[in-house]
């Protein structure tokens, strides 16, 4: 089974949106966006509200919403028909344009935008390495990326919350749903580091991880960073032992020329 029928098969049981509710917790996608925003203002070597920018994945739009405030224009993207038609009804922005298309196949002009977030997407999509090359494609040569990545070696799995699930092959993941009562089978595809850094080698890698571990309240990541944490105190070379190891990473990705 491809992982396109894999997806397929959950759609019998609603679309992403409806399958996790989550994603219309409004304070907590803001504060997620609010991340989002912080690493995208440090970064930037103008004012956001100058910019372009492509939300990829922007489901329910609380996020893109958030995104609105903050940068000149916002290209909301999601082929969620239900949480983009709950982004365009609850939408109080009139920067915002909604486009229900894949994130493989973007109806945008070369060079067009000037930042692109993707923020825990690329695990969602069927041809990840179509949806880095749209990204390049649609980026301006001065633009960049923030790229929040999810690790497949995550002790925890993020969507389901099970132990390592994500480390195993997909029957096996199936079983491991069916033996935990879940209905869905399991079409989330995580990747290693080794696989997620070959996939981005078109892209300069900047990597905002150790700033958000040693800055957490610059950027509003209090909530999944304790100030003073450990991981911000380690020495290098003990940090990037462990990096590998990390349940995620944060990127700011910037076009090879």
């Amino acid at each position: 089974m491809t992982s396109a029928e894999r997806t397929r098969m959950n759609e019998n049981l609603g679309t992403f949106s409806e399958r996790f509710p989550v994603l219309f917790d409004t304070a907590g996608r803001e504060k997620k966006a609010d991340k989002v925003i912080a690493v995208c203002r440090h970064f930037s070597f103008r004012p956001l509200h100058e910019l372009t920018c492509l939300d990829l994945g922007s489901s329910t739009g609380i996020m893109t919403e958030r995104f609105a405030r903050h940068f000149g224009k916002v290209v909301a993207i999601d082929v969620d028909k239900v949480g983009l038609r709950s982004g365009m009804s609850n939408s109080r922005m009139s920067n915002i344009r909604h486009i229900c298309t894949d994130g493989t196949n973007l109806a945008l002009a070369d060079g067009s935008v000037d930042v692109v977030i993707c923020n825990q997407i690329y695990e969602h999509v069927d041809n990840q390495q179509g949806l880095l090359a749209e990204i390049y494609r649609v980026l301006k040569n001065d633009g960049f990326c923030y790229f929040g990545a999810g690790n497949r070696f995550v002790l925890i799995e993020g969507h389901y919350f099970m132990p390592f699930l994500s480390w195993l092959p997909p029957r096996a993941a199936d079983f491991y749903m069916k033996l935990a009562g879940k209905k869905e089978i399991y079409d989330v595809r995580l990747l290693s580091l080794r696989r997620l850094n070959n996939m981005t080698r078109a892209f300069w890698r900047h990597d905002y991880t150790r700033l958000i571990f040693e800055n957490p309240t610059a950027f509003n990541a209090e909530d999944v960073v304790r100030p003073g944490n450990i991981i911000s105190r380690l020495p290098g070379w003990l940090y990037g032992m462990i990096y590998p190891l990390f349940p995620a990473w944060v990127w700011v990705l910037t076009k090879r020329k």
